[in-house]
């Protein structure tokens, strides 16, 4: 079941956690801006992009009593490769004993009997992990195996998994196609089989999928099963495709994870069974447009202040949301101030993309648009919105969209005070700067080190190796990427000035601080890069998605953090914009590869895992297009306690970030 109290961790509006920071004045949130050039960047992210590749399949394990007073389960092992693991769970319990028999012969064999490497290990991301036993097998029959675990007695744990592996080449793809995360709405996920180059001819004409249904565990901890079709009417392409599509109505506000299962055959005849993990976020509609029209007028000589008036149900200005749009207008002709009559779509030019996180103020949330903008796209006095999107500040989850809005000016900016060149400046991207950040001035230098989502101490031992530094502790914390950026500017606020070092989710945190707020990393210098990070999933974690179906059963670790999910980090990188990726300098690792012998940083994790990884993040899935990747090192994985040693322990290449960081 999952504790309430981690929901509520991970649900709370991100302010609220944080009450030195419940000022809307003290955000000093900056005003963004693009080119139309960019347009593309900071609309929503294609649903397939985020997609989650399965090797895997996660098995329920539910202890029944028998007449003899012991306690059984059994259930279907589809083996498709000789090559096989599995990990079973039992939230440290050591009294399941483990059978398998096999289908060719009927010969029953205990687990550890069978294999030739059977260890105790950890699952999990950072200090939320589970453990686990985990069985290797080499050459075994293929087919429907029999799995059974039974104790002696009352077990300590009567429910767990099996997380079963295997080297085959099919694998299952699925993703949820709509953002549409809202109590009341439906949410829609798509599955397919996949495969690795040598095989997509083959699955062109043959699809190992026969039948797929998901497995959703909604807040309050109860179970529904969806069935998926493949009949092309339940948003799965065309009928007979091999893609199955289904959805379910999200009744209830909180974290639903969803598990999806893909039964069949494989080409060679072996038993296709693979399993997703997926969780989702769902929120109230807690803000809807009061108008159809969003009005603007001048502030200054060069800024104009976009208005939206909206129904507020929270009363409250502790909640921040995240807002994007296009803006549009008529161009001039013949150098004077009048515009096309024509009424063709060409009458109407990009002139930007706007962005700005904010709270609710008197039923309004505000947004600037520096003049030059419309100087540069040589526009007038008449404009519109397109791709409008607000979203709540925690999950990214879109609340408003318009495909088109009227924008209504009373009042243009006159641009007396500022002469324009053509060139786009600090300030049109970013908004006026102000003189200091926070009540106080703060005074000095720093290279601030920071950890990342459930943390550990990871930077203690090695802080003398980075000069002039000072260590963020919020350790064993799940907060959004939010909430984590306005600690990290709480934290800051002594210093005039500083860079930053971070470790996994601590770098997406900076990177979020530099693109909304003004902090210290905006005052910066004397080095060559503002932010720095090393192990950071940019584009999430598929391990995020098991954690919150073990967590569903066993209740422990950290809870679940959207931001960290696949899915989650695609809404969240749809509004960073390129000015502020290009600040991130980045390192990734991974284990070192033998080609005589395995490797790998962690053993539970590599089931999961797609090669090369560091035992939490994908090597893929750390990249940050627009930023600069400081290169690919191996022999070392994501925490201290792996196979190798930990990434924040390389003193080579901390050195090389301390002598390199902005203070």
């Amino acid at each position: 079941m999952i504790q309430k109290s981690k929901l509520l961790t991970l649900l709370l509006p991100a302010l609220i956690v944080c009450p030195s920071i419940l000022s809307a004045k003290s955000l000093q949130n900056k005003q963004l801006a693009g080119p139309p050039e960019e347009f593309e960047l900071m609309r929503q992210a294609a649903p397939e992009k985020s997609a989650l590749n399965s090797k895997t399949a996660l098995i329920p394990v539910s202890l029944q009593q028998t007449k003899g007073g012991n306690w059984f389960w059994s259930g279907t092992l589809p083996v498709d490769s000789n090559n096989y693991s599995f990990m079973t769970f039992a939230n440290g319990s050591t009294d399941w004993q483990v059978t398998l028999i096999n289908p060719k012969t009927g010969k029953s064999s205990a687990a550890d009997a069978l294999a030739f490497e059977h260890i105790s290990t950890n699952y999990g991301l950072e200090n939320s992990s589970y453990p686990g036993e985990k069985y290797s097998f080499n050459g075994m029959d293929t087919g429907n195996w029999q799995i059974q675990i039974k104790t002696t007695g009352e077990p300590e744990q009567f429910e767990g998994f099996v997380l079963a592996s295997s080297n085959s080449k099919y694998i299952l793809n699925s993703y949820k196609t709509n953002n549409d995360q809202i109590v009341g709405h439906k949410i829609h996920f798509v599955t397919q089989s996949a495969s690795n180059e040598e095989t997509i001819s083959v699955l062109k004409s043959f699809s190992p999928i026969e039948q797929a249904f998901m497995v959703v565990t909604q807040p309050d901890g109860s179970q529904n099963k969806y069935n998926m079709y493949d009949d092309g009417r339940h948003g799965d392409n065309k009928a007979n495709d091999g893609m199955f599509g289904g959805d379910f109505s999200a009744l209830q506000s909180g974290g639903y994870t969803v598990q999806i299962n893909a039964l069949g055959n494989n080409p060679d005849g072996t038993p296709f069974f693979r399993t997703s993990e997926h969780f989702v976020p769902v929120i109230e509609q807690n803000i809807s447009l009061s108008s159809t029209k969003a009005s603007a007028a001048a502030i200054s000589d060069n800024r104009l202040n976009i208005t939206f008036n909206v129904n507020d149900n929270l009363k409250s200005e502790n909640k921040s949301y995240r807002i994007i749009a296009e803006v549009w207008g008529k161009k001039k002709t013949n150098g004077k101030n009048q515009f096309s009559t024509q009424g063709s779509k060409n009458s109407m030019k990009p002139v930007s993309w706007i962005s700005t996180m904010t709270p609710v103020e008197n039923n309004k949330l505000n947004i600037e648009l520096d003049a030059r903008w419309m100087e540069m796209a040589n526009v007038s006095d008449s404009f519109e919105l397109r791709n409008l999107r607000i979203e709540d500040g925690d999950h990214f989850i879109p609340l408003i969209t318009q495909e088109k809005m009227a924008l209504n000016v009373s009042s243009m900016p006159q641009m007396k005070s500022k002469k324009f060149n053509g060139s786009i400046t600090e300030e049109m991207m970013m908004g006026e700067k102000p003189a200091q950040v926070g009540t106080t001035k703060g005074y000095g230098t720093k290279l601030l080190l920071v950890h990342g989502y459930c943390s550990s101490d990871v930077w203690g031992s090695y802080k003398y190796q980075f000069s002039n530094s000072a260590k963020f502790e919020d350790f064993d914390q799940n907060i959004s990427h939010n909430t984590f950026a306005q600690r990290i500017k709480e934290f800051g606020l002594p210093w005039h000035s500083y860079g930053i070092v971070a470790h996994s989710q601590g770098g997406a945190a900076s990177l979020h601080l530099y693109t909304y707020s003004w902090s210290g990393l905006d005052y910066s210098t004397s080095g060559k890069r503002m932010i720095q990070s090393v192990g950071t999933p940019y584009r999430g974690t598929p391990i995020a998605g098991n954690l919150a179906a073990l967590g569903n059963v066993f209740g422990v670790g950290c809870g679940y953090n959207s931001n960290l999910t696949t899915s989650g980090a695609a809404s969240w990188l749809a509004g960073i914009p390129t000015w502020a990726r290009s600040k991130v300098n980045y390192f990734t690792t991974s284990n070192t590869d033998r080609w005589w012998q395995y490797n790998y940083c962690s053993l539970a994790t590599d089931l999961f895992l797609s090669d090369p990884d560091d035992g939490v993040i994908e090597r893929y899935r750390g990249q940050l297009s627009g930023a600069t990747n400081r290169g690919h090192k191996t022999g070392w994985c994501h925490t201290l306690d792996m196979n190798y040693s930990g990434q924040t322990s390389d003193s080579s290449r901390n050195y090389s970030m301390s002598a390199n960081a902005n203070r």
